[in-house]
């Protein structure tokens, strides 16, 4: 049975807590409490956060951008929309307001409307971004200048290095793509994500014995073999094609 290979580009986008008064102090804990959740990927746990903080703090639009956020992991873009605009009414940022509703319209399949959103704000989140359209777009050396800039801007974005090192993948890149992919996996944020990332280019570079101790740091047994037997197949499928 042919496999194919699937390759996610990432986009990341970090609500940072504001400085606020003595009655704020609970408020932004929650909000954090609630980031942190939304990056293990407990989006119930977020979205209780984030709801208990907006009880203490109803006016603060950041709270609603998270809330946007985390129902856009959902997939339940609806109410992301709703949120989004709660978040555009009470004053949150306009950047990240065009940031997420580009998001919104990524997910949606709308990829004019979502470039649109990104280019009106050339921050490194709407560059990354603007990346990831492109990728999708499969003009991938578009993409890849964009991801050079934001690591030009921000030099530890991971997702830029990752994706950079995605987008050289689809073109068979290996040695390039290993060298991006690596670098994301440096970082000390870095998860099971961006490591199964860097074994699939090992893989499909041929070094499967560096893919077989890069998928160990979070597969054993089965779930090891399974992966290891889904990469043979693929590199057999590439040889017949």
């Amino acid at each position: 049975m042919k496999r194919s290979v699937t390759i996610f580009v990432s986009l990341s986008f970090l609500l940072f807590g504001c400085a606020g008064s003595g009655e704020d102090t609970e408020s932004v804990h929650l909000i954090r409490v609630a980031q942190k959740a939304r990056n293990g990927s407990n989006q119930e746990a977020a979205l209780n956060f984030y709801k208990r903080a907006k009880e203490l703090d109803p006016d603060n639009g950041q709270i609603y951008l998270g809330i946007s956020e985390v129902y856009m992991d959902m997939k339940l873009l609806d109410a992301a929309e709703e949120y989004l605009k709660m978040a555009e009414d009470r004053g949150a940022s306009k950047s990240k307001i065009c940031y997420v509703r580009g998001k919104i319209y990524l997910l949606s399949g709308k990829l004019d409307l979502a470039e649109k959103e990104f280019l009106k704000f050339e921050n490194a989140d709407s560059l990354n971004a603007l990346g990831a359209i492109y990728d999708n777009k499969h003009q991938h050396e578009k993409a890849q200048k964009f991801y050079k800039q934001v690591i030009a801007k921000e030099p530890n974005y991971i997702d830029a290095y990752n994706n950079l090192g995605l987008s050289l993948l689809l073109q068979n890149k290996f040695n390039d793509a290993i060298f991006y992919l690596e670098n994301a996996c440096s970082f000390p944020e870095a998860n099971i994500h961006y490591r199964s990332n860097l074994a699939l280019a090992y893989g499909l570079s041929g070094n499967m014995k560096k893919a077989r101790e890069i998928y160990s740091k979070d597969y054993e047994d089965e779930a090891l073999e399974e992966r290891i037997a889904n990469l043979e197949d693929i590199l057999a499928d590439r040889q017949r094609q």
